[in-house]
């Protein structure tokens, strides 16, 4: 590549090297006037350089506007970070990486020697932000898998586990309320038995759709905790707005109207809900939320099912392997 006559000239060999590479190379002087540029550096830049432009300085060739007013891929903090001097412009902490026309990518390394000079090296990485790219949106959609209940399509115990620990303990730290709904299908396994198990699977699919049109605040979640099983993590909610999602599944539940012949509490198909809700989450942990809600839950099932109950003092002090009972101390009604 040309250079001027009153810049310093690089010996033939070494010059014919650096232009064979497959990278871009500019040099720049410690007056921030460019000295040299190969061929593969017009390759990997917006605005190409010219013979002529050897021996100018920086701010007159970004002055030139050529390229619609960019230089180098961009405008000079984008390409350099900082000053328009060289010689007192620091080195980049990190890499430039660089989008150029027709979705190539480059990334600029610089370095300044100890004369003042600056040594600019482009290498096209367009190979390898495309492969990044791809990893990354596997990465995604494995994770989106990894959290997601194959069945139902909504968030699996997985997700809830790890949900449950991080509200938690935001809840400890911001002395927010936590709200857990546990649901169950009533007579899941009579819905089964009657209608077969692929309806039984369309079933679940229905039931968690309703459920998910109940959790529409921001951090809601509904997922599959197991089976017919379900649950509703509500942080910052209040008993009050626990117990108007509750209701509200019940309503919309009544409104989907799916026929359950073999139910013996209702024609179409209900659930049971159990409400637990932390005032107060330093003083329960994650596990006993759930047994309060699991208790409310056999609760409600005892009481004739198709309807909610509200975790009681007795529920939050129940032990987790604890038969669920109600009154006298008889079992629970079976699913």
């Amino acid at each position: 590549m040309s250079q001027s006559s009153s810049a310093p000239c690089l010996p033939i060999d070494l010059a014919s090297c650096l232009e064979s590479l497959d990278v871009g190379l500019e040099i720049w002087n410690n007056h921030d006037q460019l000295v040299w540029y190969n061929k593969g550096d017009n390759c990997l830049r917006s605005a190409s350089f010219f013979p002529e432009d050897v021996g100018k300085s920086f701010v007159t060739l970004q002055a030139l506007d050529r390229r619609g007013g960019q230089l180098a891929g961009g405008s000079m903090d984008s390409v350099y970070g900082q000053d328009p001097v060289a010689a007192t412009r620091p080195n980049h902490k990190e890499p430039a990486l660089q989008e150029l026309s027709g979705g190539r990518w480059v990334k600029n390394f610089e370095t300044l020697t100890p004369d003042g000079y600056l040594v600019v090296v482009r290498v096209n990485v367009t190979e390898l932000v495309r492969q990044g790219r791809q990893l990354e949106a596997r990465n995604r959609q494995l994770d989106l898998l990894s959290n997601t209940d194959s069945m139902t399509g909504i968030a699996n115990r997985r997700r809830f586990d790890e949900a449950l620990i991080a509200e938690w303990q935001r809840a400890s730290r911001n002395g927010n309320e936590l709200s857990l709904l546990m649901v169950d299908i009533d007579h899941f396994k009579k819905y089964n038995d009657h209608y077969g198990h692929l309806a039984g699977d369309a079933c679940l699919r229905r039931v968690a759709q309703v459920l998910l049109q109940c959790t529409r605040r921001a951090g809601d979640l509904a997922a599959r905790f197991g089976g017919e099983e379900f649950v509703m993590l509500l942080p910052a909610a209040d008993v009050s707005r626990a117990l108007e999602v509750a209701e509200k599944c019940m309503v919309d539940m009544q409104l989907m109207g799916l026929p359950h012949a073999a139910s013996p509490t209702s024609p179409t198909l209900t659930v049971s809900i159990g409400v637990a809700c932390l005032d107060d989450p330093a003083r329960f942990s994650p596990v006993a939320l759930i047994n309060a809600a699991d208790a409310a839950l056999y609760r409600a099932k005892a009481a004739g099912r198709a309807r909610y109950a509200l975790a009681t003092q007795a529920d939050w002090e129940i032990a987790a392997d604890m038969p669920r009972t109600i009154g006298s101390g008889s079992p629970l009604l079976s699913p």
